[in-house]
């Protein structure tokens, strides 16, 4: 599998978020990049090639509306938001064909971090056209299905 295929990028405003995602993310020997801003997240994704973008929808300035709205997703990596308890409120103002899954906070790491390795390699062995949608939990913290 090829770096770009091991490479998750976790998009959070919040230090502590961040961290915990990133742990837990290390625990399953993926490469991660962090940005702290919509900005920032942005220009990682125009320079690199991600398996998976985790994306914070609520930050100060650039939020992850923007963030989403900037990502070519025929050539971007899947992109599962991070939201606050109002998946439904994010669902309403999202496309949701521009989106991979939902991860309701607050949520478990160990949980995520399986879910988004699986991604992660499923994406490095076939091609994204092909992936299909799988519900990879039910009634966990994950509230939308997954593009696999």
């Amino acid at each position: 599998m090829t770096d770009q295929h091991r490479r998750v990028l976790v998009v959070d405003d919040d230090p502590e978020i961040r961290r915990i995602l990133v742990t837990a993310l290390r625990l399953r020997a993926l490469e991660i990049d962090e940005a702290v801003d919509g900005r920032s997240a942005i220009d990682l994704i125009q320079e690199n090639r991600y398996a998976v973008v985790l994306l914070d929808i609520m930050m100060p300035g650039v939020d992850g509306f923007a963030v989403l709205e900037s990502i070519n997703h025929d050539e971007n990596p899947p992109v599962v938001l991070v939201v606050s308890g109002a998946g439904k409120q994010v669902l309403d103002r999202v496309d949701t064909s521009k989106i991979h899954g939902i991860i309701k906070k607050p949520f478990d790491p160990l949980e995520i971090a399986d879910v988004v390795a699986s991604c992660a390699e499923l994406r490095g062995r076939s091609s994204f056209e092909t992936m299909a949608y799988a519900t990879v939990l039910s009634g966990a913290s994950l509230i939308a299905l997954l593009k696999l």
